[in-house]
Order: structure tokens, then C-alpha cells, then sequence
């Protein structure tokens, strides 16, 4: 086997998916505005994506679980040593799902501990920065934008450094043409 399953494979680009429109409505819509009826729609629309990106980083996680990881080539024993990003690449997928998990289940926590949730529809406080979890949600969507960005350059090395065909481990199998 030479790449993914395909329902991990659709629920990885998913998640990236998900986690880049929320990252992006976060620091290009949500940081700028004031709290003013301007911002509900923005927030609602983060809120839903990030509960959206929740339940998916769990039915991902078991996913995961339940089918095979792609072979990768064996290395020679007596070959230079893995580059650390090489050796990162497992444990930064693994602090992925963590910190994706945490930065969800903080927004939830913010939404709960401001009281934003009422019978009428959602509500602004005057300030999120006066609720803790606002600064344990900033700092979370900092790591994980750190993650992101080694997992990526992981991509790149294998990519283009290795010579290898990363994208496939992650990509849908194409199929051949009839000879």
C-alpha cells in the first residue's frame, strides 16, 4: 500500500479545508472588529467551522486508527541520519490532532464561559479579552499555525528535496489509462 485510505484522505483535505477558512475568518475578520452587531455573522460562521472541525479531528482520529498507514521506503541502516524535520513529522501529526482538538474545545469553552449562548441567538460580551480563554485560544491558534507550517515543510522536503511523489500518500488514486 502506497498511500491513505481514501476516507482518511477526504477527511484530511477536509479538515485542512475547515481549518484554514476558520484560521482566516479568526485573524482577518474576528481580531479587527469591534463587538458590534457587525461581527455576529463572521462569529457564527468561525463558530460553526470550529465545532464542524471538532467533530471531524475525532471521527479523523478513529479513522486513523482503524485503517493502514501508507509503506514508506526502508532506510539503509547505514545511512546519514533522518533530518529532524524527518523525525518530527510523526509527532508533530500527532501534536495536529491535539492542538486542533485543544483550540476547538477552547473556542466551545470561551463561547460557555462569556455566556455568548442564550435563547435569543448568540450574544457579544463587551470584551473576549476579559474571558482567560481568550488568550489560551490566541496562543493555541499560534502553535498550531507553527505545526501547520512544519507539516508542510515536511511535504516540502520529501517533495522536492527527497524527489519523491509525497503528494500521493495523501492523494487520491488516478486512475490508468486503457492500453
Amino acid at each position: 500500500m502506497s498511500r491513505y485510505h481514501p476516507v482518511l484522505i477526504s477527511l484530511h483535505w477536509l479538515s485542512a479545508l475547515l481549518l484554514l477558512l476558520t484560521s482566516l475568518i479568526g485573524v482577518f475578520r474576528l481580531v479587527p472588529l469591534p463587538n458590534s452587531p457587525a461581527k455576529l455573522i463572521p462569529l457564527t460562521l468561525h463558530m460553526a467551522l470550529g465545532l464542524s472541525l471538532l467533530a471531524l479531528t475525532i471521527v479523523r482520529f478513529f479513522v486513523r486508527r482503524a485503517t493502514l498507514k501508507p509503506l514508506r521506503k526502508v532506510r539503509n541502516p547505514l545511512a546519514p541520519k533522518k533530518p529532524f524535520l524527518v523525525t518530527m513529522a510523526e509527532p508533530v501529526q500527532a501534536l495536529l490532532y491535539l492542538f486542533t482538538l485543544l483550540m476547538s474545545l477552547t473556542g466551545l469553552g470561551l463561547t460557555l464561559q462569556a455566556g455568548m449562548l442564550t435563547r435569543a441567538g448568540i450574544i457579544l460580551p463587551d470584551d473576549f479579552y476579559a474571558f482567560p480563554l481568550r488568550s489560551v485560544h490566541g496562543v493555541l491558534s499560534s502553535i498550531l499555525f507553527v505545526l501547520v507550517s512544519l507539516h508542510l515543510l515536511t511535504w516540502v522536503y520529501y517533495q522536492f528535496l527527497r524527489g519523491e511523489n509525497a503528494l500521493a500518500w495523501i492523494w487520491f488514486k488516478t486512475p490508468r489509462p486503457p492500453r
